[in-house]
């Protein structure tokens, strides 16, 4: 099984005059013994092989009605364009995959590159750990210059659960919610986060109790643990449901993360 080590955000030349001058963040471990050369489908939002199988970018959403900014990144001749499947193929058969450039040995990874330039934003699935973060750290480059998805006058993405009913206009869609936690609830199989004292106007998140060891075990690298969320500031991405009140349901850790670094005393502040 060969595996390598994929920077994220390495420079690497895409066209003459077009270059990706990228921080190494965090790196994904990527395993390349499945890796197969695909080249971008008509589908903007995909790739393709040659034998017509769809290679979809794992971890990344853009919003209805945007386009995907594939246009946006031309891709040189001499860059091969290879996609690292993750899982099986979706109900509409594509594979979600990590999709990779290289060129003259350089290795870039193609999520990173979209949300860097704010083509996409960041939408766990897939990406754990030091990768998720990588990934998180990209968007923030383009939220920080108001670039892409994020300029002035754009498509909202962001929304205030102090402010429940603006999420009524964002129903079905996959947004970012911030706000702070008002208190905890548990039953045998669920855990809630509830934003407000009345569930049925106010945001709820929630996640499966069999899940809740991952989410400790993600919370804790930046010193949290769910019990110790009443009172604090978190991120929350998923897609609103109207259920009474918005609810946003997490299936991956990374889709909740703590605005404030406890161990170090501070405020997150990568992704303002």
């Amino acid at each position: 099984m060969v595996k390598v080590m994929v920077a994220l955000g390495f420079g690497v030349l895409l066209a003459p005059g077009k270059a990706v001058a990228g921080q190494e963040f965090e790196v994904c471990n990527i395993q390349l013994d499945s890796a197969i050369p695909v080249r971008p489908a008509e589908d903007e939002a995909l790739f393709e092989a040659e034998d017509g199988t769809s290679y979809l970018p794992s971890d990344l959403r853009v919003p209805a009605g945007v386009g995907t900014g594939q246009a946006g990144v031309v891709i040189a001749t001499d860059t091969a364009v290879l996609a690292v499947p993750i899982t099986s193929q979706d109900r509409w058969g594509r594979i979600p995959s990590w999709i990779l450039l290289q060129r003259a040995g350089r290795l870039v990874l193609w999520q990173t590159l979209q949300l860097e330039q704010g083509n996409a934003f960041f939408a766990p699935v897939h990406a754990v750990a030091a990768c998720a973060e990588a990934l998180r750290h990209a968007e923030g480059q383009a939220r920080r210059d108001r670039t892409g998805l994020w300029r002035e006058g754009g498509v909202r993405l962001t929304y205030r659960t102090e402010k429940p009913g603006a999420f009524a206009e964002a129903a079905g869609r996959y947004v970012i919610a911030r706000g702070r936690v008002v208190s905890l609830g548990k039953t045998r199989s669920t855990r809630y986060l509830n934003f407000g004292r009345y569930w049925k106007t106010d945001v709820t998140g929630t996640l499966r109790a069999s899940d809740e060891d991952d989410f400790n075990a993600a919370l804790a690298r930046t010193g949290w643990h769910l019990d110790g969320l009443a009172g604090r500031v978190v991120e929350l991405r998923g897609v609103v449901e109207m259920k009474d009140g918005p609810h946003i349901a997490l299936r991956n850790p990374e889709q909740l993360v703590v605005l404030e670094d406890k161990r170090a005393g501070r405020e997150r502040q990568g992704n303002n």
